[in-house]
């Protein structure tokens, strides 16, 4: 059986203080300098969004703005696992979600016990048992 494959804690606290500390323009024509200094690739570029490769397949990487200015940067740092409970059982026991909530960044931290039980109670509630 394969290995789910995804960035550790430490990468992931690196990948996060490497941008944060990169020093470039943030503006939409200037991505390619980001996409080279962290070894990504490019698949699609539009006037407001980029779509990159960054080490986890094809979109993993998304680069937003508006009017030439870059908004944010999404990365996917683990490969897809399925969204139904024997997927989430793939990934730790704590699922830790970023949620852009108006103008703040909420962190939401969930345990896959409750994600689990949510899975059941959608189920129960499709067939009409709740």
């Amino acid at each position: 059986m394969m290995e789910w494959r995804r960035l550790t804690d430490s990468e992931i606290v690196d990948l996060a203080t490497r941008l944060q500390s990169f020093n470039w323009s943030w503006r939409l024509a200037d991505v390619p300098i980001l996409v080279d200094a962290f070894d990504w690739r490019v698949q699609t570029t539009r006037p407001d969004w980029v779509l990159l490769d960054d080490g986890f397949g094809m979109a993993s990487g998304h680069v937003h703005g508006r009017n030439g200015a870059v908004e944010g940067i999404e990365l996917r740092v683990t490969e897809y696992a399925t969204d139904d409970p024997h997927g989430r059982e793939q990934v730790p026991d704590t699922t830790v979600q970023l949620i852009r909530v108006g103008n703040s960044v909420r962190l939401h931290l969930a345990a896959n016990d409750y994600l689990r039980d949510r899975d059941r109670a959608v189920e129960l509630e499709a067939e009409g048992l709740l």
